[in-house]
C-alpha cells in the first residue's frame, strides 16, 4: 500500500490499483479489483488500523470484471453499499453483448467468470453523470463512456483529484485502453479530452506505473494532439 496524499491510499494489484479514500472515520474504496485483490484490500484496511465495518462504500467506475470481481465478496465482507454507474448494468452482470474488436474482452470476461464462479454484487445506487455524492468531501460523477457503455470518473472540486478509471492509463506515455477492451473507442478518445479540461492536482487512473508531478500537463498534451487529429480529419475535402 503506496500513500498517495494523507487521505488517499493506493493498493497495487495484478493488473491494476485499488485506491481507498479515508473519509474521517470512514473509508471508501475505488473499485474492487482482480485476482488477489480482496485479501490486498483487507491487509491495507488493518495497516490503517481500521476495521471491515469501517469500509462505507465501494464506488465502481465501471463494470469490467477486472474492477469487479471481489465487489461481492467485499460487501459481504464489510457491508459496505456499492455504487455503480447507469448504463453499466449488463457489465456489471456479465451479461453485456460485446461486438466487434471487444468480442476479445468479452470471451476473457466470460471465462475469469467461470473460473472464479463470479457473483455480481449488490449494486445499492446506479448513478447519473453530474450527480454529487458527500463521500471524501464532495465527489462528482462524471460520465466518461466509451470504454464501457456506463464508464463514469470521480472528481473531487475540494481536493482537486479526478479518478477516471479506464479512460487512459500512465506509463511511460499516456495511454487509452487498446479496442479489445472498448465498447467506442472513438468516445474513449473524447472522454479522455473531457477529462483534461477539468482543474486538478492529480488524475487517478486504476493502471498507472507512477502518478508524476508532470502527469497532468502530459494528459492535456494528449487531449490537445487528440483534438488537433480529429479538426484535421474533419477539416480534409472529399477525394474528388
Amino acid at each position: 500500500m503506496r500513500q498517495l496524499r494523507p487521505d488517499l491510499y493506493g493498493i497495487r494489484g495484478w493488473v491494476g490499483s485499488l485506491h481507498l479514500l479515508v473519509d474521517g472515520s470512514d473509508l471508501v474504496l475505488m473499485d474492487a479489483g482482480f485476482f488477489g485483490d480482496f485479501q490486498r484490500v483487507q491487509r491495507a484496511v488493518a495497516e490503517l488500523g481500521r476495521r471491515p465495518g469501517d469500509l462505507k462504500v465501494i464506488l465502481l467506475t465501471h463494470g469490467h470484471f477486472d474492477h469487479t470481481m471481489n465487489a461481492a465478496q467485499l460487501q459481504r465482507w464489510s457491508g459496505a453499499t456499492v455504487y455503480a454507474p447507469a448504463g453499466d448494468e449488463l457489465h456489471v452482470d456479465g451479461r453485456h453483448p460485446y461486438r466487434g474488436p471487444s468480442r476479445v474482452c468479452g470471451c476473457l470476461e466470460a471465462l475469469g467468470r467461470v473460473i472464479t464462479c463470479y457473483r455480481p454484487p449488490r449494486v445499492d445506487r446506479w448513478l447519473c453523470d453530474g450527480e454529487e455524492l458527500p463521500l471524501w468531501g464532495g465527489l462528482r460523477v462524471v460520465a466518461l463512456p466509451g470504454h464501457t457503455a456506463g464508464h463514469a470518473g470521480y472528481f473531487s472540486p475540494s481536493k482537486r483529484v479526478f479518478f477516471v478509471g479506464d479512460t487512459f492509463a500512465f506509463s511511460w506515455r499516456v495511454a487509452m485502453p487498446p479496442s479489445i477492451f472498448n465498447v467506442n473507442t472513438p468516445q474513449v478518445r473524447e472522454s479522455l479530452c473531457k477529462a483534461a479540461q477539468f482543474d486538478v492536482d492529480m488524475f487517478v487512473p486504476a493502471h498507472y506505473f507512477g502518478l508524476e508531478l508532470t502527469a497532468v500537463q502530459r494528459v492535456r498534451e494528449r487531449a490537445q494532439r487528440l483534438a488537433s487529429e480529429r479538426k484535421g480529419r474533419t477539416s480534409t475535402p472529399p477525394p474528388s
